[in-house]
């Protein structure tokens, strides 16, 4: 690639961020004149030209200024525009209402309604991967004397429960003792090896409880096998300018909608701690008129989870990788205090 130097490099940067903010082509007159260029439209033009025959703008009609190409903004995200600091307020709210939630689901829910309401971009969220997650106990809650709630504990927060019914009655007290047994004897196991074959062989005596353990095991598997993704702010993307049109909005929200393909898209971006990945960059066609920022967010020290923002190719990169990459870390943060 080309390098972009000097006076040729702000134009581009001026082109950009104008076009970000109005989602209209720009032209020479309003460069020069919006941001008190000391040269000639001539020059500006002459410039916008280069630009262009070097693959980083397009003039979609004769007659009207230049747009930035998927090039143009793979410059401009890697070395013309920085993070946009969240100021100290809305840190200040965003952290204290994430650290308030007391369950792993509420958590996850309120950074998706975050990030969508924070950028008007639609925001996905996948909840802490389950294979790597460490017991620390397990919970045996009695709703009825045949029928009763599994609770698992683990590092990342509560382990969705699971009603099960009871082939022989159990009191409160039963229950109690053999969730500390189970707890005893499986804390500090990963997830992915509590499968009912293992369960069985370091349950002992308390084998007679065969159903409660295999229910565990079943629990686990189900629950790792399923992909759980959380998606807000669809409606943002049909406020775009450039989704206005129902038939282009349509393969974009599809994909959104389809939790095998926002796994996909955030696991195929590369290991950097912020990933933007724009428009032809994406291997899914439906994806090509967007772009995604996202993170990475840690539990322990370990991977948890991604989340990311979901928006088109002019996006507010600024703002929006700030803000993925302050409540990636907020998550990562409050998921490992509960």
């Amino acid at each position: 690639m080309e390098p972009i130097e000097g006076r040729r490099r702000e134009i581009l940067r001026i082109i950009i961020d104008d076009y970000i903010a109005t989602a209209e082509p720009i032209g020479s007159e309003a460069v020069r004149e919006r941001h008190g260029l000391n040269v000639s439209s001539a020059t500006v033009r002459h410039e916008m030209a280069a630009l262009e025959e070097m693959g980083y703008l397009n003039q979609p009609h004769t007659s009207s200024g230049r747009v930035p190409t998927d090039r143009g903004y793979r410059v401009y995200v890697d070395s013309l525009v920085g993070e946009q600091p969240l100021d100290s307020l809305e840190q200040a709210r965003l952290r204290s209402t994430l650290l308030a939630n007391g369950e792993s689901q509420r958590a996850i829910a309120h950074v998706a309604h975050a990030l969508a309401a924070g950028t008007e971009y639609a925001s996905v969220v996948e909840a802490p991967h389950l294979h790597d997650q460490v017991i620390r106990h397990l919970h045996l809650i009695p709703l009825t004397s045949r029928r009763a709630l599994i609770v698992v504990v683990t590092d990342a927060g509560v382990f969705e429960g699971k009603a099960v019914e009871l082939e022989t009655p159990m009191s409160a007290d039963e229950c109690d003792r053999l969730s500390q047994v189970i707890s005893r004897r499986v804390a500090g196991w990963r997830l992915g090896d509590l499968t009912i074959a293992a369960m069985d062989q370091v349950m002992g005596e308390a084998a007679l409880y065969r159903q409660v353990v295999a229910e565990v095991g079943r629990l686990v598997g189900q629950q790792i096998a399923a992909t759980r993704i959380h998606t807000e702010g669809q409606a943002n993307i049909l406020r775009q300018p450039e989704f206005r049109d129902a038939r282009r909005a349509e393969p974009v929200l599809s994909a959104l909608e389809r939790h095998d393909v926002i796994a996909e898209l955030l696991h195929d971006g590369g290991t950097a701690p912020v990933r933007v990945t724009i428009g032809a960059e994406h291997r899914r066609d439906e994806m090509r008129d967007c772009s995604m920022v996202a993170a990475t967010y840690y539990v322990g020290g370990r991977p948890a989870g991604e989340l990311a923002i979901v928006g088109p190719t002019r996006m507010r990169y600024g703002r929006a990788m700030s803000l993925v990459r302050f409540l990636a870390d907020t998550l990562g943060e409050a998921l490992g205090g509960l």
